[in-house]
């Protein structure tokens, strides 16, 4: 029989490989378990469509996800990146047309997305401006250009883009396909390059990274620039993924975005965080959304779940994280 030592020592040997592994598999049990229960609740959650169309979705919403996830490493915050997105697919689709030429709506998305990063980023790294007023801002700014651009309605944008939005490689949407190859490259810039070191260590200790000769501004500037970018090219995926410019798309997706990346275990704090994590916190509210959608939930009580399993999960990496420190 185990003594009452002995026991002890094995509750703690158990909750500390506990922790081990909800630190390395960041939400995945939750998402697991989200799946299994819509699943069962739901027989078309598991269908080869749904799937296709949560993929082109959680797409839409990892590409901006990635800029944040940047943003954040850095200690920033940017609350503009979803009504950036509206605002790029809504002036790209208001220029060219219903029969325009889809390679200059792209770049016109992508100069619109371009445009507010450098804004953000001069403002924040070089003007010394607090992220969270700025960018709030520029929520707003985007946000408005959108609904004026649009007056308020969804515009139509060419054929193909909107075959662009519809077709699939080996059953996979090329949006999402798209979003698979950008996960990574970032994964990769953040883990393999010089400047993702960086921009983790101006995150973790600003002063430790003026006093080794990082240009530290530079670093900011130019992780605000990168998700303006990646903000215009989701605005861009959106368009194509619903077959038209919607001004108030980004109203839908900001709380999913933000969520997603602090769920992924992305610290607000700055100096930590993992493009995979983010991958695997925006998949659980996305799928949280498409089941409740399945199951014909109403839009706010979708943010009533929404709110519910950001709070417990994000209590679950606070406290896993807290533990280690105490170990």
């Amino acid at each position: 029989m185990l003594t009452s030592d002995s026991k002890k020592q094995n509750n703690k040997r158990f909750t500390i490989r506990f922790r081990e592994v909800l630190s390395k598999t960041s939400v995945l049990p939750i998402l697991v378990a989200v799946w299994i229960i819509f699943s069962i609740i739901s027989p078309v959650f598991l269908t080869i469509g749904n799937a296709q169309t949560l993929l082109a979705a959680t797409a839409v919403i990892a590409i901006a996800a990635i800029g944040e996830t940047l943003v954040l490493i850095t200690a920033g915050i940017d609350l503009s990146v979803a009504s950036v997105a509206a605002c790029a697919g809504v002036v790209s689709a208001y220029v060219i047309g219903p029969e325009g030429d889809p390679l200059t709506g792209l770049f016109i998305a992508l100069g619109i997305g371009l445009v507010f990063g450098v804004f953000n980023g001069i403002s924040v790294a070089y003007l010394g401006l607090t992220p969270f007023v700025l960018t709030l801002g520029t929520y707003l700014i985007a946000r408005g250009i959108a609904f004026s651009v649009s007056e308020g309605i969804s515009l139509g944008v060419p054929q193909p883009i909107r075959l662009f939005g519809s077709s699939k490689l080996f059953e996979i949407p090329y949006i999402a396909i798209v979003a698979i190859i950008l996960m990574i490259v970032f994964g990769l810039i953040l883990t393999k390059t010089t400047w993702g070191r960086h921009v983790y260590l101006v995150g973790t200790n600003p002063s430790a990274a003026d006093y080794v000769g990082i240009r530290r501004k530079l670093i900011i500037f130019s992780v605000y620039t990168i998700t303006g970018l990646l903000s215009g090219l989701a605005g861009f995926m959106a368009v194509a993924n619903l077959g038209a410019a919607l001004p108030g798309v980004g109203d839908k997706i900001l709380l999913i975005i933000i969520g997603g990346v602090i769920l992924g275990g992305t610290s607000m704090f700055g100096g930590s965080g993992s493009i995979g994590k983010t991958a695997l916190g925006i998949l659980l509210l996305a799928s949280l959304t498409n089941g409740l959608n399945l199951l014909g939930f109403d839009f706010y009580d979708q943010l009533i779940a929404q709110g519910i399993v950001i709070v417990l999960g994000t209590a679950l990496i606070v406290w896993t994280e807290r533990a280690k420190k105490l170990d």
